[in-house]
């Protein structure tokens, strides 16, 4: 069935699939070009039910390997053709309804689960990331001028653009929900002299955000703490969330912004840079969710901008991102298989295929799926930001 399915398909590439019984089949024409073995009958079946669950497990167990050509030419071709395949699947179809119904459950982000939640990811051995990142430890979209400069300089160039759309100055104080390894809250104080608190669920993440402000000599300006935002009560100049508001879950969409808003002070601005997917809201990749980001959620500008109108919000400005993530995850990929061996003995060779296939089916979600990264600024006072947005350039 899955071959009959796969012959309605028109590829941008060529594959040449191997069955479990050593037959070729072939498919597509010109372009990324890869062949594929399927090492048992079981891998086919379950690639007709549920591909969103069993490419990604079928490679990680090696039911699927790559003997010509590369896994990221694979990934290229077939998420080119996803919806294609979709289309002439009328089994998978229907489950991606079944799990679009029970998608409210897929993220249970309540304040015990979303810790654990964050913890299966962001607490994984920090040398892995320290491998994978730049210097800064930067987990989130950079900001590329072009494509020929570096990610140290990209991420800089994001970090720098997101405080000259905040209008920072140094007698500010700044809330950063998800903070992650501090690079983003340490910039601020840095280029700005503002106060800043970063808070963040992982505790990896918290002892190295401390102890680069504590290194740094900039504690007095700075605090860093294990901490749920619903917790926050004190009210700030500024807010930025940065690659955290995919954790929050679609049903949790309410709380966080009438929460940051509510976190605000009358000339106050909050900026929330996350990834968003263009299209019709789906629910999260099945894969993604069991291995990669438990609770996680990419949702759509409709899916934020229902909210943000119930609460009367003033949206004052929105920047789409399109390819600077995936230059982001070409980097993070390229620096991860540089370091095979090393994250091998860190974990195992299962986990380098998990991660090396989730850093791919990232990038290429952005150049053929239709992720984007959006950055949202709000107001809580129509009246807080120049008329243009010539003052972030100048």
């Amino acid at each position: 069935m899955l071959f009959s399915i796969l012959k309605k398909i028109k590829f941008k590439g060529k594959i040449d699939f191997i069955d479990y019984k050593g037959n070729k089949h072939s498919f597509g024409q010109a372009g990324p070009y890869s062949k594929v073995r399927f090492t048992n009958k079981s891998i086919e079946r379950k690639l007709v039910r549920n591909p969103g669950l069993y490419l990604g497990e079928g490679y990680m167990n090696n039911e699927i390997v790559i003997e010509a050509g590369t896994i990221e030419n694979f990934i290229n071709v077939i998420t080119f053709s996803y919806n294609d395949y979709i289309n002439h699947n009328s089994v998978f179809r229907m489950y991606k309804k079944i799990l679009y119904f029970f998608k409210p459950f897929q993220q249970f982000n309540r304040l015990i689960q979303s810790k654990n939640n964050v913890a299966h990811h962001y607490d994984l051995n920090e040398d892995l990331y320290r491998l994978m990142l730049d210097k800064d430890m930067q987990y989130s979209c950079a900001y590329f001028h072009n494509e020929n400069i570096s990610l140290e300089q990209a991420q800089t160039d994001k970090k720098k653009h997101i405080i000259k759309k905040l209008q920072i100055k140094d007698d500010m104080e700044v809330l950063d929900i998800g903070c992650g390894w501090g690079g983003m809250a340490l910039q601020i104080v840095k280029d700005t002299g503002a106060r800043v608190k970063g808070i963040t669920l992982s505790e990896n993440q918290l002892a190295t955000a401390q102890r680069r402000a504590q290194t740094e000599g900039l504690n007095e300006k700075v605090k860093f703490s294990l901490q749920d935002y619903r917790h926050e009560k004190y009210k700030y100049d500024r807010i930025i969330s940065v690659g955290m508001f995919e954790h929050v879950g679609a049903s949790y969409f309410p709380e966080f912004f009438s929460k940051t808003y509510d976190l605000l002070k009358d000339p106050g601005i909050f900026l929330l840079h996350t990834i968003g997917k263009r299209g019709k809201p789906v629910a999260t990749s099945p894969w993604i969710r069991k291995y990669i980001f438990p609770g996680g959620y990419i949702p759509t500008l409709s899916e934020i901008t229902k909210i943000t109108e119930k609460y009367n919000m003033n949206i004052t400005d929105i920047e789409i991102l399109r390819m600077h993530y995936a230059h982001t995850l070409s980097h993070w990929y390229k620096r991860t298989m540089d370091h095979k061996k090393e994250i091998i003995k860190m974990f195992d060779e299962r986990f380098l295929r998990m991660w090396e296939f989730y850093l791919l089916i990232s990038k290429y979600s952005f150049v053929n799926m239709g992720n984007v990264v959006y950055q949202i600024q709000i107001a809580k006072n129509i009246h807080n930001l120049p008329l243009t947005r010539n003052y972030i350039y100048n």
